[in-house]
């Protein structure tokens, strides 16, 4: 008998064994250091646009409520009415930052089932690092009535106003008139500066409450307070035009 030496049919050298298995391992470390990027970056990216997100809420609730403001003039305690339309600072409802305070219209109340009407008291402050939305039921509440609350923007660190008035922006305005137009800078953690500027409506301009004019939301004669206007309040309804009778008789 004897063995017959097959060469072809040779195995692999340890030498050969370790460098394969050198090489797979740098592969998969890797293949496991693009993984983990590729999950770190998912895991930031759902988590920016969970904040931009929230972000987009926020100021389009700004924007709602900005779109829908009222030059009307607060209650006060004795039964008269204050001049100032709106109010902004630092120095009230012990905000944080500067907050603003203003009242609009088109809070929804459909059929009149509720027991309030569309006007509502709108006040943005600052809190605990959280940019809220104050409101009340009625747009006079009582003395010492708690707000109802809502987070608007969180990890808020500063938030300034301006307005924009005689053809600039001015940081300083009367508030016994509404602005054009009124822009925020929220500074928020993680995220920096970030303004959005907001165009009043019109309609929202202040009119002279002496002058009896129905946009006046204070004149209690106005539509949108729910009060008729009788012919011959000086609406103009029940006024003939003088051409128009001046015809009628020639004919």
């Amino acid at each position: 008998m004897y063995i017959k030496s097959n060469l072809g049919s040779r195995g692999f050298t340890l030498l050969e064994m370790l460098i394969a298995v050198a090489i797979f391992a740098m592969l998969g470390v890797a293949a496991n250091s693009v993984l983990s990027t590729v999950m770190r970056n998912d895991e930031v990216t759902a988590d920016f646009a969970k904040r931009l997100k929230s972000l987009q809420q926020g100021f389009g609730a700004i924007e709602r409520d900005l779109g829908q403001i009222v030059a009307r003039t607060p209650r006060l305690l004795d039964g008269s009415r204050a001049t100032a339309v709106f109010q902004y600072g630092s120095d009230i409802l012990d905000s944080e930052s500067e907050s603003l305070v203003f009242y609009r219209l088109g809070w929804l109340n459909p059929a009149g089932i509720l027991p309030r009407g569309t006007l509502q008291s709108v006040a943005y402050v600052v809190q605990e690092g959280r940019l809220e939305r104050w409101y009340h039921p009625y747009p006079e509440p009582d003395s010492g009535a708690e707000p109802l609350k809502s987070v608007i923007i969180d990890n808020v660190l500063s938030v300034e106003y301006a307005f924009f008035s005689s053809d600039k922006w001015q940081k300083q305005v009367a508030n016994t008139q509404l602005p054009e137009g009124i822009a925020i800078k929220v500074e928020v953690e993680g995220l920096g500066f970030i303004e959005r500027k907001f165009l009043l409506p019109k309609g929202a301009a202040v009119v002279d409450s002496a002058s009896g004019s129905p946009n006046d939301p204070n004149d209690p004669k106005n539509p949108d307070n729910g009060q008729d206007i009788k012919p011959g309040d000086g609406d103009g309804r029940d006024k003939r035009d003088d051409g128009d009778e001046d015809q009628r008789k020639r004919d």
